[in-house]
């Protein structure tokens, strides 16, 4: 009956276009009280980017001189969209529709989340325009060729070969997983079978969980090359070390490898110097402030983040054919991420493929071509 009255409280106010009664709540504090809501749904990386997210819009409340949510109105929003988008960043110009979209849909979360605790009016997420996206805007350019790819590697097996940087490098571009995966890994989760070798992708909660939890769960296959340096890794290189009980794939003499020091490893190696190359820029690799050390890799325009050997990745099997299905499994990422922000792929090569496709079906019995 509970629910049935409130039910009808709600229709009773649509009709008589009345609110509920708001209660007063401090902006900071309602950032926290949503943050708590939403901790046990999310992964700590992007708890924390929620978090930094809406300190700018409590920023933006002081002022504003805006201390109650139950002030908070349209015109508030509007405002803030505004000076997020031209003001409130240290780039030039505007933030790009992408980081824009991404923002106020975390933004209109948040006042959703406001209304159903009766902490901001009624229906105010509605008042938060979405920016919409050109097509092909909000995919990154960002990736690896083949040749640049091949030169790394080649390097890497010569000179640093099964070295912890080396099977880094071979975990990357052997699974096309995020660093997070990588570095959640133990030599447990590697099985050397006489018919394969496979990284079995686990849940733990704590420090090594995986992005997307249990759904991130799967084995993925190596192949003879990949297998047999991680292999020569563990006999040789590896550093042996037990982090609560378990043996991290990836150590050091500190215990399981950081995510820091994965990406340093890929901004390291991907500078075109360090692996024989003529730098584009025509610097001088004594002067040069990325060469000061590993820690200053990402300062070379040339050197590349992790995503670019995922984008890689996931790019080259779409070339080959692969079904997204496939890739959706082996990489832990929706279809849909896929098919808007990973393919790398031109609109030739995605016209190849279709066709491709197609003629895969061309025995078809029909009367369409």
């Amino acid at each position: 009956m509970t629910a049935d009255r409130e039910l009808l409280d709600e229709i009773q106010q649509v009709i008589d276009g009345s609110s509920p009664s708001l209660e007063p709540l401090a902006p900071a504090e309602a950032v926290q009280m949503f943050l708590d809501e939403e901790r046990s749904e999310l992964a700590p990386n992007t708890l924390s980017e929620y978090e930094d997210e809406l300190e700018r819009f409590v920023k933006f409340c002081e002022k504003q001189d805006t201390t109650d949510t139950t002030e908070f109105n349209g015109r508030l929003l509007q405002k803030f969209k505004i000076w997020r988008r031209d003001e409130a960043h240290e780039k030039e110009g505007s933030l790009s529709n992408k980081t824009m979209r991404d923002e106020m849909y975390l933004l209109r979360k948040f006042i959703r989340f406001l209304e159903s605790i009766d902490a901001a009016p009624q229906h105010l997420h509605t008042k938060i325009k979405i920016p919409t996206l050109n097509p092909g805007e909000g995919k990154r350019d960002i990736e690896f060729t083949a040749d640049e790819l091949d030169s790394i590697l080649t390097h890497l097996e010569k000179y640093e070969y099964a070295t912890r940087e080396h099977v880094v490098w071979i975990l990357f571009t052997a699974t096309g997983r995020r660093p997070s995966g990588l570095r959640s890994l133990d030599c447990s989760d590697v099985h050397f079978t006489e018919d394969e070798t496979y990284i079995e992708f686990q849940h733990r909660e704590g420090e090594t969980r995986l992005k997307n939890g249990v759904k991130s769960e799967n084995t993925v296959y190596l192949n003879d090359e990949a297998a047999q340096v991680v292999q020569d890794y563990i006999d040789t290189h590896r550093v042996d070390v037990e982090v609560n009980g378990r043996s991290p794939l990836l150590a050091s003499t500190n215990g399981r490898l950081s995510d820091s020091s994965i990406r340093k490893y890929v901004y390291k190696w991907s500078r075109p110097c360090v692996v024989g190359k003529e730098c584009p820029a025509g610097n001088n690799p004594d002067d040069c402030k990325a060469m000061k050390s590993g820690g200053h890799a990402s300062k070379c325009p040339e050197s590349k983040p992790p995503v670019a050997l995922r984008h890689g990745y996931i790019s080259d099997l779409l070339r080959r054919g692969v079904s997204l299905h496939t890739i959706s499994d082996r990489c832990d990422v929706s279809e849909e991420i896929i098919e808007e922000h990973y393919s790398e792929l031109s609109e030739k090569e995605q016209r190849d493929l279709r066709r491709r496709e197609l003629q895969k079906q061309s025995d078809s019995n029909g009367g369409y071509f």
